[in-house]
């Protein structure tokens, strides 16, 4: 049997493990949805367009001796083949700010604002990473593994966290200062 505490503010203890279970089905639903999109969905259209052309186009801008190519799912040059596969998207941490900004307790204005920003912060940043693996695998492949691995996803991660941390602050503050 489910029991709820009151704490000394008042509050359900309890509520905060509801809300920390509904954190974790929010995102079990958006992975799970990931993971049902065709494969050649993500290749021929999701990556391709959102993704590898956009790479490919600003590299081009900015190093136009690179001549990258966008094909498919690839950033194609003379120096390298980088491959965009499920998982190297962003999608992950995308689906962490969703859940955290979805289940926390705020205004619906204020999701719908956080969501829009987070979701945009984590693509550009997914965006650069992109191009600076291009560059490293291009450049320095002997480091690929390494920042592909560990210090890209982990720098993503803490960008996320930090966002959300950021958010939630503004949330809470813009609550407070209405009582």
């Amino acid at each position: 049997m489910f029991t709820s505490h009151i704490n000394l503010e008042g509050k359900h203890i309890g509520q905060e493990w509801w809300r920390c279970l509904a954190f974790v089905g929010c995102y079990t639903l958006l992975d799970y949805g990931y993971f049902r999109i065709p494969i050649e969905t993500f290749i021929n259209v999701i990556y391709y367009h959102g993704v590898v052309t956009v790479c490919a186009d600003c590299i081009n801008m900015l190093f136009p001796l690179e001549q990258v190519l966008a094909r498919q799912n690839h950033l194609i040059s003379v120096k390298a083949d980088l491959e965009i596969v499920r998982g190297c998207d962003g999608a992950g941490v995308v689906f962490l700010i969703i859940a955290a900004i979805l289940t926390f307790p705020a205004k619906m204005g204020r999701k719908l604002l956080g969501l829009i920003l987070g979701v945009s912060l984590i693509y550009g940043l997914n965006l650069l990473r992109i191009g600076f693996l291009y560059f490293t695998i291009a450049y320095r492949p002997d480091l690929f593994s390494l920042i592909h691995t560990y210090l890209a996803p982990t720098l993503m991660v803490i960008t996320g966290c930090a966002y959300f941390v950021w958010w939630a602050f503004g949330a809470v503050n813009q609550i407070h200062a209405q009582a």
